[in-house]
């Protein structure tokens, strides 16, 4: 029997299709945070233009403009007042940066004195994690020292001894103290110069992110409006494809696609409630501290909570530099374990339990999603690994099967702004 492509098609029709549309999206994928943005502005500015509607009895187009004039002055006054504060402290954190190693050694010593175990261990520590050429150097300035206070050769473990059955002399004992008073000395310049120099290997880096995020923000912003501004235009648009030659397409892959649409925005809906608790606990934490713009902080929590992973470090940034600034080492260490454990309620309570329910899945199962997700696909895993997994499991496989009354909220929404 001869070979049909006419044949060979309908007999493979819906794994081309979605082939094809995979294909499409792989194509795309430098696009998948404009076209995420632009969905969760479009899936947030849905609910608002139907309250203003019905609240205010506004016109479909003036509730949409009113809401989108909402996010530009939102928009704005986040870079505004934000932007200026956090570069305002990074500024008096370098002008301090001495007092910020001065600070580092006190505490050191400190904790010297009370566990003196420890020292040998955190010197350790910090030469790890420096290069093999910084080391050699630190231990030619510590040949030197050594040589200038003439201190002897000493067996390291005989300084861990009781002081009455040690036979090191008082005055040894003094040299040795000075000896490693000035290798914490050298260890931490180090290591601040180390850090400082990556942070200005990656600030231009970090500038041209923030470029390029706000642009994809005012484009998705700009997307967004447009198709709710024309969206019956639009949906009528792509109702006509049932009668084009991309009949089939559209057949197959319309309805899965408003589906996963839905899905994705419980996901987002899901999130913002984590982004409310977060915030309020991290408010509570600032209060207790006594940390300054305490108001500012929380708008910078609430924004990065948002943004999974890398929106932890962007919004301890400025926590951190704001308590070094005024109230010291100890209060920034206290900032950052007040976070960690923030995040730690976050990240196995919250999104276990504020996914499970908004997705009617297990806990336990949202948890190891989201670590499995993270590891295999990063930033896109932790937002898209949830309602992926939720939509194969009630989707695709079918277990149980979807139950229509959840695109009810969407159909009626999508209805009511067709209808305008």
């Amino acid at each position: 029997m001869p070979f049909s492509l006419d044949s060979f098609y309908e007999t493979n029709r819906r794994i081309l299709i979605w082939l094809i549309l995979v294909g499409l999206l792989w194509l795309l994928r430098d696009f998948f945070g404009l076209i995420f943005i632009t969905f969760v502005l479009a899936f947030i500015a849905i609910p608002l233009i139907r309250l203003s509607q019905n609240k205010l009895k506004l016109p479909y187009r003036l509730s949409l403009t009113l809401v989108y004039i909402f996010f530009l002055v939102g928009l704005g006054s986040f870079f505004h007042y934000v932007t200026p504060s956090v570069i305002g402290e990074a500024s008096r954190f370098m002008n301090n940066l001495s007092e910020v190693q001065s600070r580092l050694l006190e505490l050191k010593q400190d904790i010297g004195s009370k566990y003196p175990g420890v020292e040998r261990s955190l010197h350790g520590y910090i030469r790890s994690i420096l290069d093999e050429e910084t080391q050699k150097v630190i231990d030619r300035e510590l040949n030197l020292f050594k040589q200038t206070i003439n201190l002897p050769e000493v067996d390291q473990s005989e300084d861990e001894k009781d002081e009455k059955n040690s036979s090191i002399t008082e005055a040894t004992q003094e040299k040795l103290k000075k000896y490693y008073d000035k290798e914490a000395e050298l260890l931490i310049d180090s290591l601040m110069t180390k850090q400082m120099n990556k942070v200005r290997e990656q600030l231009p880096k970090l500038i041209n992110h923030l470029y390029q995020a706000t642009g994809t923000m005012l484009l998705a912003l700009l997307f967004s409006f447009l198709i709710l501004f024309d969206s019956v235009r639009l949906g009528d648009l792509m109702k006509s494809l049932h009668d084009s030659r991309l009949r089939d397409f559209y057949q197959e892959t319309a309805q899965p696609v408003v589906r996963f649409a839905y899905v994705v925005g419980r996901a987002i809906q899901a999130q913002a409630m984590i982004a409310c608790v977060n915030t309020f606990l991290t408010l509570i934490g600032l209060i207790f501290l006594g940390i300054p713009s305490v108001a500012l902080l929380s708008l910078i929590v609430f924004v990065c909570s948002f943004i999974p992973v890398l929106g932890v470090f962007i919004s301890t940034t400025p926590m951190v530099l704001i308590a070094l600034n005024t109230g010291g080492l100890t209060l920034a260490i206290a900032i950052v374990v007040m976070i960690t454990v923030i995040h730690i309620i976050e990240a196995y309570g919250l999104n276990p339990l504020i996914y499970g329910k908004h997705f009617k899945l297990n806990p336990v199962l949202v948890l190891i999603i989201l670590l499995v997700a993270y590891h295999s696909f990063g930033l896109w895993g932790m937002i898209l690994g949830v309602p992926v997994t939720y939509y194969f499991i009630h989707d695709v496989f079918g277990v149980p099967l979807w139950d229509e009354r959840r695109l009810e909220p969407l159909n009626t929404a999508l209805e009511a702004s067709a209808s305008e």
